[in-house]
């Protein structure tokens, strides 16, 4: 194997599985599924690149899930990268993390949306490379690739041909791996990172106590990495409508993306995410908690 050749295989990038309160049979994970409330889009388990190691490895992002209530935002992500990052010596700051999650409501490609900067994002990790001071959301945001300084991937195509010549089965979630959504060629353009933005909101995690009683079960569709990381944020903070939500690493050593709405926000104040677990727990008391089930069709 020559030097560029491990240097494209050699990246770094996921997240543990709570039982939810209601139990829910196991059943196959697919695109845009709706259940006990989340929005779950889900991942090929065998598309993480970690070093020669392609699947199941540190870079591997399982899944994806949103819940909204009137005020609040709740986002999940399942893989095997924690939030203090991934040990590198070839990346720049010696650790490679998760990028920053993206919003586009515009209903444009991303580059597009990126230009005109009608992005919305959210700064979840700390320690990323992010071009923002501090956690939050972000409004009329600019996105940049953080990929070279992470000993990354320099474009899509080219992790989509490594996962693919080692038996392993490239995806993004709710996008094909090949959707014209991103730019798939070209030298660094995997926009993982904001650039530029306009703070708008903060975000609160969530302990995984509080995920279950919300009724996050990422472990029925088997998608069970070693972390599980959730936070908050209220939902005027965004538009409403159709979106496009997607994350990478910031190395593009995997991806995922969710197709999801938002309804309007309430004007209402937003509960603290302790104030929704003791009321989700004290209605399960009740006998309210059990939720129904339901199947969303994925729209192209």
């Amino acid at each position: 194997m020559n030097a560029t050749t491990h240097n494209s295989i050699h990246k770094t990038c996921s997240v543990a599985v709570f039982c939810a309160i209601i139990a829910l049979q196991p059943q196959k994970g697919t695109a845009a599924t709706l259940s006990n409330g989340w929005n779950y889009a889900i991942d090929s388990f065998n598309d993480g690149v970690t070093g020669p190691q392609i699947g199941g490895g540190a870079f591997e992002f399982y899944g994806i899930a949103v819940k909204e209530t009137s005020d609040t935002a709740f986002i999940a992500i399942n893989s095997n990268l924690s939030l203090a990052g991934y040990a590198d010596p070839l990346a720049l700051r010696g650790n490679i993390n998760y990028g920053d999650l993206f919003f586009n409501f515009s209903g444009q490609n991303f580059n597009t949306a990126n230009a005109n900067g009608s992005l919305f994002a959210v700064r979840f990790a700390e320690g990323n490379d992010s071009g923002v001071a501090t956690t939050g959301v972000y409004s009329n945001v600019t996105a940049k690739s953080v990929t070279q300084t992470n000993s990354g991937f320099s474009n899509l195509n080219q992790f989509n041909t490594v996962v693919a010549s080692q038996g392993g089965t490239p995806s993004m979630g709710d996008l094909a791996a090949t959707d014209p959504y991103f730019e798939q060629t070209g030298d660094w353009t995997v926009l993982n990172s904001i650039s530029t933005g306009t703070k708008v909101g903060e975000i609160n995690f969530l302990t995984p106590a509080t995920l279950s009683a919300l009724g996050l079960n990422f472990a029925q569709f088997n998608a069970v990495g070693s972390q599980t990381i959730g936070f908050s944020f209220n939902k005027s903070a965004m538009p409403s409508g159709s979106y496009i939500a997607n994350l990478f690493a910031e190395c593009a050593n995997d991806a995922i993306a969710i197709k999801s709405s938002f309804e309007a926000s309430s004007p209402e104040a937003v509960p603290e995410p302790s104030t929704w677990f003791a009321t989700l727990v004290g209605l399960s008391f009740l006998g309210m908690g059990a939720a129904k089930r339901k199947i969303k069709v994925k729209i192209s």
